[in-house]
């Protein structure tokens, strides 16, 4: 009767796979409606227009305005990748190339077109572009967040209090429950617990950041490596521990049991009283 009923691991498994599924369609629906507040298809639109503007001056004028102010400037035949390099043989950017081309107004000699510094002027500052695109990056991760954050709270908040006992979809379907370690029905702090700072925080929201960090943040190698520590980390918990606790249920104190199997008592008092009873 004390006894905690648990389940094997591949109806675990079967359950979480369903509702990772569900979350990854609403998480979907709701990054959508949230694109569509923001208007996200119109600032990608314009960061879009501004490097197409950049990329065009670029394979015009580069190397002429490069030669010009003592950079060296090499491009493959599809002009897809570049390397700038100063006078010193050291390796620099198109930026300060434009740097130079910007502080003397366009007056450097034949070498420079007056055609390429009107060129130049009519484009949109690199600043703005610069500034345009972190905004985009943003404006993504700001619409992943939210839209994964009211996925969580649907389906693993509000609908296992409808469904009582902690259940989701995927729990339902497999007959799994949640309970203490003690037996005892969790509470809805509990429940709220597991997912918002397990599951979206620790389990979710970390590694999507630390993926942005890798490809925008300049985070680097190091990135992947603190999302290979989370991910393994919680495997390990999940092989290890005698309940089978990963980590949003570690921080929770929650227990998945089977539903058919398992005795559940409302409190620590009916526990205790079922004990003196024994």
């Amino acid at each position: 009767m004390f006894e905690l009923r648990k389940i094997g691991i591949v109806k675990r498994l079967s359950a979480q796979l369903l509702d990772i599924i569900l979350l990854a369609v609403l998480s979907t629906g709701f990054i959508f409606l949230i694109s569509l507040i923001c208007d996200y298809g119109g600032a990608e639109d314009l960061s879009t227009q501004y490097y197409t503007e950049w990329e065009d001056y670029r394979k015009a004028y580069a190397q002429g305005v490069s030669e010009a102010y003592g950079f060296s400037y090499q491009s493959d035949e599809d002009n897809v990748e570049y390397t700038v390099t100063d006078k010193d043989g050291k390796a620099t950017t198109l930026d300060a190339v434009w740097a130079q081309l910007e502080n003397a107004n366009g007056e450097s000699g034949d070498a420079i077109t007056s055609e390429a510094w009107a060129k130049y002027q009519e484009l949109t500052p690199i600043a703005k572009v610069n500034a345009q695109y972190r905004y985009v990056y943003s404006l993504l991760f700001m619409m992943i967040s939210i839209g994964v954050l009211l996925s969580y709270i649907v389906l693993e908040f509000v609908l296992p209090i409808i469904l009582k006992n902690g259940q989701t979809v995927g729990k339902k379907v497999f007959g799994i429950c949640l309970v203490r370690q003690d037996c005892v029905k969790i509470t809805n702090m509990a429940l709220f617990v597991r997912t918002f700072l397990g599951k979206y925080v620790i389990e979710t929201m970390v590694p999507i950041l630390l993926v942005f960090l890798f490809f925008f943040g300049g985070l680097g190698v190091l990135a992947i490596v603190l999302f290979g520590v989370i991910e393994v980390l919680n495997i390990i918990l999940f092989l290890a521990l005698k309940n089978r606790t990963p980590i949003h249920d570690l921080v929770a104190g929650t227990v998945a049991a089977d539903m058919k199997l398992q005795m559940i008592f409302q409190s620590e008092e009916e526990l205790n009283e079922k004990r003196t009873l024994q």
